[in-house]
């Protein structure tokens, strides 16, 4: 009886085991299935149902946190190595043995079991002349770039390193974002890429730079000594966004120093091109012209970087574990504007531009804004509430991701909520809405949404009591820049520190967006409203490129009578614009962009 129930079960056993293995089996089959596909997808390669001497890794790469040296530890032991491929950020790979006879016994050794690493490796064979090229791109630089490797010996970064101490430096201004930093000469704010001229700090630039620093001008980089120097400490997972340091502030010529470790420095061009640089350790990077003004730097915040296995053989890619990295930036402070040939990019050429188009400025007193105001913004919205709200029943698709990734439990305020199609779009928040037309807010509440009249220069709600706020196409509506900068001030007022804010307005630049290509060929010539006894606004030719940036434009209730066309006043933002305002504020701008005709900016406090 014993021995028969101890034979069940040791049957059961087999069975169990069985059923495992070939669940297991599925699993790998399935796994690799997929893998293949995303190899035809990106590289558009077949794998191959004979055996070969190239195997195919899916889940291997780079892109999988494995480098070179984990690959060559795991298939070396089955035979003579001919060639290990690894491309930029992928999540596969390719060996190739000398052997046929080879890659067979480390393929059945290898696929689908979990390695020491605790990867499992999906494996397949293709043909020799499918598996992909690298080509290094080591050697191409932004124009204008200049990097100098080893521009210091061990003994100077030794110096460099001892020279700089972070421990009496304690407060706020020493820690972005958990990352230590020290100024010498002036304080380069990160919040506004720019520096107060007016505000030189004690400390200059340490002695021990300044004969590397006389080499550079020897060598025509730059035409004299820096006089302000910024000092990062990085460790492994942080970075910088890309930007560009104001055109204002510096003079050309940037240079960035690296000691104590490598890293990857992302440059992003107009045309939406990227070219990674990697800086080595003790470096110099000198930034000229295009790579200076035109070009966006920046490092992605990771541990890991992708670079060339030598200098030798840069089409072998690994990958490489940052360390400690403590980079020395140094500038030349720019006495007066810029006058480069980069006006897009150039703040002190876009802000000639907004004095040249922008006409109510200097022509409008506070009173009479609030005048204008009043009859072409407030009554007009009273007016076409029902009409205007038919209209808006989609929030746009960039808005809903910003409200998206607003934490639980956070207090959210539409300000201009308008009809309250961009409310009830977080999950677990206490959302509320106001805006300054009462019809709409009548609209609005049939939502069953938390929602007043208000208005946005003057919010109702205490200092500091907001986690969030949106501000969806309402700063336009204000006539002058005083009060479009209020309005942002009123925003941040009621920000708690660290708060969030996202802010859209309507752009003068409209070339290839929605609102041009739905243009009903209306040819009509442009109309003028007189606001005053010496001002007049011009009436903006609906679906066409904005001629000025104060403009009155046109809304058609349903009947085409005359009465029935109402205009509204616009302040149509350039580009830098939004950010100009929101820098002057005092706020920090954690990204802006461009969507579909509009400038946006989100901003934190």
């Amino acid at each position: 009886m014993e021995t028969f129930s101890s034979y069940n079960k040791s049957q059961n056993q087999i069975k169990i085991q069985t059923v495992m293995e070939e669940r297991l089996l599925r699993k790998v089959v399935r796994k690799t299935k997929h893998c293949e596909e995303i190899l035809f997808k990106h590289r558009n390669i077949q794998t191959s149902k004979k055996e070969t001497n190239c195997i195919f890794i899916g889940n291997g790469g780079l892109g999988c946190g494995l480098n070179r040296e984990c690959l060559m530890d795991i298939f070396n032991q089955y035979g003579h190595l001919e060639k290990i491929v690894m491309l930029p950020a992928e999540p596969y790979a390719f060996v190739v043995f000398n052997k046929t006879e080879d890659a067979i016994k480390a393929f059945n050794s290898v696929n689908g079991q979990k390695l020491k690493s605790g990867h499992i490796f999906y494996l397949s064979y293709i043909h020799n002349a499918d598996v992909p090229q690298v080509t290094a791109k080591e050697n191409f630089l932004p124009p204008g770039l200049v990097l100098i490797k080893d521009f210091i010996n061990e003994e100077d970064e030794k110096k460099f390193l001892e020279s700089i101490t972070f421990d009496d430096v304690c407060d706020e201004k020493a820690v972005l974002k958990h990352r230590k930093v020290k100024h010498y000469g002036y304080e380069f704010k990160y919040g506004i890429n720019n520096v107060d001229k007016t505000e030189c700090l004690e400390e200059k630039i340490p002695e021990v730079f300044i004969p590397h620093l006389e080499k550079l001008i020897v060598l025509g980089y730059i035409s004299r000594v820096p006089d302000q120097l910024t000092v990062n400490h990085y460790l492994p997972g942080q970075g910088i966004p890309p930007h560009i340091d104001t055109h204002s502030a510096f003079e050309d010529g940037i240079i960035s120093i690296s000691l104590g470790s490598q890293t990857v420095m992302d440059f992003y061009g107009p045309e939406k091109e990227s070219i990674p640089v990697l800086l080595p350790r003790r470096s110099a990077l000198i930034m000229l012209r295009e790579s200076r003004y035109l070009w966006k730097h920046g490092i992605t915040p990771r541990k890991t970087d992708i670079i060339p296995c030598n200098d030798n053989d840069k089409d072998k890619l690994t990958l490489c574990q940052r360390s400690t990295r403590v980079s020395l930036t140094f500038r030349l402070i720019r006495d007066g504007e810029c006058h480069c040939e980069f006006k897009d990019q150039c703040d002190s050429q876009r802000k000639s531009l907004l004095n040249s188009l922008s006409s109510l400025n200097e022509l409008v007193t506070n009173e009479k804004a609030q005048e204008l105001e009043h009859k072409f913004v407030n009554q007009v919205y009273e007016d076409i509430a029902d009409h205007f709200s038919n209209t808006r029943y989609k929030p746009w698709p960039k808005v809903v991701s910003f409200l998206n990734s607003v934490p639980l439990g956070s207090i959210v305020l539409d300000i201009g909520c308008g009809n309250g199609k961009n409310m009830k779009l977080t999950s677990g928040c206490f959302e509320m809405g106001c805006d300054a037309s009462v019809n709409l807010v009548q609209v609005c509440s049939k939502r069953n949404v938390e929602v007043l009249a208000a208005d946005c220069l003057k919010l109702p709600f205490r200092n500091e009591c907001i986690d969030v706020a949106i501000c969806i196409a309402v700063i336009h509506h204000m006539s002058t820049e005083i009060r479009r900068k209020k309005a942002i001030e009123e925003i941040i007022r009621i920000l708690h520190p660290g708060g969030r804010a996202l802010i859209y307005v309507w752009a003068f630049e409209q070339n290839q967006t929605k609102y041009l290509k739905q243009n009903s060929s209306n040819d009509n010539p442009c109309q003028h409203v007189k606001i005053s006894d010496t001002t007049s606004l011009p009436i903006h030719v609906n679906r066409t490129n904005f001629e000025q940036q104060d403009i009155l434009v046109p809304w058609k209730k349903i009947s085409k009578e005359a009465h029935n066309v109402h205009h509204r006043f616009y302040h149509v933002f350039v580009k830098g614009e939004l950010e100009s305002l929101v820098q002057k504020c005092g706020a920090q701008i954690e990204s802006s962009y461009y969507d579909d005709g509009n400038w946006c900016v989100i901003l934190r406090k």
